[in-house]
């Protein structure tokens, strides 16, 4: 009887917490969803009393407002663009310097540290020294004046967690490959990255979704030439009239992306963020 009653309530806290869990889920999804039934709104509907989840007449105008009477094809090639190669650059670069903090002590013990903390440096308090810089250098609205900036944000982030992942990584392993005649970059590209994809695809998703949400530096740092979608989003506000329909189109189509990258590295994603957690 114990052994039920323990049982009992071990299945009791699971369904308390799954409970919880669903709970939070759809508080969460609530925005998503009203913003998805807006985008298929007509004007009527959208100050409706009471307030129509259902739109009563389904429309896809406002998505081909967004694609051929504004600049969306051309502010979501150039939002792929950015954070694509931005994605590469950062973690070509930081994969290799975590490695090497991480196994070698390059920098000492406070390195780690530093390089966080340029992380941790408010945007807003270097925009003006950037966009400076960016006009002596030309920079300014070019996909490579992005990038170039993303990077400067990234770089730190995406180390410092790669670092983490390098320590928690069993040594021994690593060793063993070595022994057996590998090269210390045999022994990285066959033994210590496939293991820690995961890891990898983690922190490449992080750096994606963030090159892809980022604001600030966009709308500092672009004119006519190069828009991202994140302006493209905030061009429908004005003080005079806010399209809702096409500006929820567009936080649709926003959301979509890191959506997808989610969905597909959603079997690396669990392992690689509780990698190291059990050892």
């Amino acid at each position: 009887m114990k052994l039920l009653s323990h049982r009992g309530k071990r299945h009791l806290v699971n369904a308390i917490t799954y409970l919880i869990l669903v709970i939070v889920t759809i508080l969460m999804m609530i925005p998503i969803g009203w913003t998805l039934s807006t985008s298929l709104k007509t004007e009527g509907d959208y100050f409706a009393f009471p307030p129509k989840w259902i739109p009563s007449k389904p429309t896809l105008e406002h998505y081909a407002y967004l694609f051929f009477r504004t600049d969306g094809f051309r502010a979501l090639k150039s939002t792929l663009t950015i954070a694509i190669f931005n994605t590469l650059i950062v973690m070509l670069l930081s994969i290799p310097t975590a490695y090497a903090i991480a196994r070698f002590r390059v920098g000492g013990k406070n390195l780690s540290l530093w390089i966080l903390s340029q992380r941790m440096l408010p945007p807003i308090a270097v925009a003006v020294p950037i966009f400076l810089l960016f006009v002596k250098a030309r920079l300014v609205d070019t996909h490579v004046g992005l990038i170039i900036m993303y990077c400067l944000f990234n770089i730190p982030f995406a180390v410092w967690l790669l670092i983490g992942f390098f320590q928690d990584f069993p040594l021994e392993i690593e060793e063993a490959a070595l022994i057996d005649g590998c090269s210390r970059p045999q022994a990285l590209m066959l033994v210590v990255f496939p293991l820690l994809a995961p890891a990898i695809a983690v922190v490449a998703l992080f750096v994606a979704v963030f090159a892809w949400n980022e604001f600030l530096f966009a709308f500092v740092l672009t004119r006519s030439k190069v828009k991202t979608w994140m302006i493209l989003i905030s061009s429908f506000q004005s003080p005079q009239n806010i399209l809702w329909g096409e500006a929820a189109a567009a936080a649709i189509i926003g959301f979509l992306p890191g959506f997808i990258f989610v969905l597909s590295l959603r079997k690396y994603l669990v392992r690689g963020l509780t990698m190291g957690g059990i050892r």
